[in-house]
């Protein structure tokens, strides 16, 4: 039995979207990613025949396709993050939206910014795992590595991330010694409001899940369906 392709999209579009999202700094190319991974599914979906579970089966085509369209992708430095973290802060305007919403928009990019520094495959390693939350066995066919391979490029990848954050992240660790240019912005909301348990946070996964939950959902597919 053919998987169906409406209840696909319904389970599996705003992930894909993300997925691009993180992987591509350029909202056009993210977007282009995206859709072409739908084309893909589309054109492919007749040939499933259920061998590896339905969303292995498309993650795999997500990261072919996705890769394909990140190879320009630039890997920054650490110190390249550190230097944009001490450029003068950044003030809101409010003249876009609402300020907590700007902050979220805000934190979103340098969380995207912080993937750079690593490599394609670590970084959508690191997006399947701490995103996504998908188990190393999973994330091993998709990439098609050792699971062992998978565990420990996530491992640094996780390391390398935590600490950047624990020295600069206001929403990671209050206190830190903060450089983020929106750090007065972010430490004047109310978090408790905001993000629930968030002062509470010291799992990197919790940061970035949250995040995906609160921002405005990415509906990049919504155009190959309608």
């Amino acid at each position: 039995m053919q998987p169906d392709l409406k209840e696909i999209v319904e389970q599996y579009g705003v992930m894909v979207s993300s997925i691009a999202h993180r992987m591509i700094q350029n909202k056009e190319i993210a977007k282009e990613a995206a859709q072409e991974v739908w084309y893909e599914i589309i054109k492919s979906i007749d040939s499933f025949n259920g061998e590896s579970g339905l969303s292995t089966w498309i993650y795999t085509i997500c990261k072919r396709t996705i890769l394909r369209y990140a190879r320009n992708e630039r890997i920054a430095t650490m110190n390249e993050l550190r230097e944009f973290r001490e450029l003068p802060a950044i003030d809101y305007n409010g003249q876009d939206r609402d300020e907590q919403e700007w902050i979220k928009v805000c934190c979103d990019w340098c969380l995207t910014a912080q993937n750079h520094c690593l490599t394609n495959d670590a970084r959508l390693i690191f997006i399947f795992k701490i995103n996504l939350n998908l188990p190393y066995k999973q994330i091993s066919e998709i990439m098609g590595m050792t699971e062992d391979s998978v565990r420990q490029i996530s491992s640094r990848s996780i390391r390398k991330i935590t600490h950047f954050m624990n020295d600069t992240c206001p929403l990671y660790n209050p206190q830190g010694t903060c450089k983020c240019r929106i750090c007065k912005q972010v430490t004047l909301l109310n978090l408790e409001k905001e993000y629930t348990a968030i002062k509470k946070i010291i799992r990197l996964v919790d940061v970035y899940q949250r995040l995906e939950k609160e921002l405005p959902r990415k509906n990049y597919w919504e155009k190959i369906i309608s």
